[in-house]
């Protein structure tokens, strides 16, 4: 193999050597001072994009949480609002008044007695008896129990006790005579309702 023998003498050899030197020198400068920074610009932005996505992924994330958070909270306080109504921190004797009358009117019993028994305070609720006494047919005291029972609020019977009525004979003509149903049965019995204690009481 020959020996590779550049004439410098010549002109176009200098001129040659020269921009082949100057290409190169350029060819450095452009990789390192604009390539390599770009490249590592790129790098660093796509790091960026990645980081970002993940946060917005987190925070969309959180976003559903919120939301289901704040529905969470409107049922709660729908709830809560339900459960002031069956045990609120007073009792509403003429609302009870009310829907006892209303049930015994539909029932047909007749009353006799509601009187108010006093409250007996327990540990984290309240009693609140009423006595009651009524003069009834069998089938109208079921019925009065049952819408009692579907009051909106809890309820319990208690000391029911059954005689019968001293006006029964009467009652079962009448009944003979004009197709209703018979008064049959005095009726006494105990009603509770109750309340809630207030916070710190």
């Amino acid at each position: 193999m020959g020996n590779l023998n550049v004439d410098l003498k010549d002109k176009k050899n200098v001129y040659a050597i020269v921009m082949t030197f100057i290409i190169l020198l350029l060819a450095y400068c452009v990789y390192t001072y604009v390539w390599d920074p770009f490249v590592a610009e790129e790098q660093n932005l796509q790091t960026q994009l990645t980081s970002a996505q993940n946060e917005l992924k987190k925070i969309e994330s959180k976003r559903h949480r919120v939301a289901e958070l704040e529905m969470q909270l409107a049922q709660a306080e729908k709830d809560f609002q339900k459960l002031k109504e069956m045990f609120p921190e007073e009792e509403k004797v003429p609302m009870r008044l009310q829907d006892l009358y209303s049930v015994l009117r539909s029932s047909g019993v007749q009353i006799q007695k509601f009187n108010p028994e006093g409250r007996s305070e327990r540990e984290h609720y309240i009693e609140n008896r009423y006595s009651i006494a009524v003069n009834s047919g069998y089938h109208m005291l079921g019925y009065l129990f049952a819408e009692i029972a579907n009051f909106n609020y809890p309820t319990a019977i208690t000391n029911l006790k059954l005689s019968r009525y001293s006006g029964i004979a009467a009652e079962v003509q009448k009944a003979e005579t004009h197709g209703w149903t018979p008064i049959t049965m005095s009726v006494n019995f105990n009603l509770t309702t109750y309340t809630s204690k207030k916070v710190g009481k």
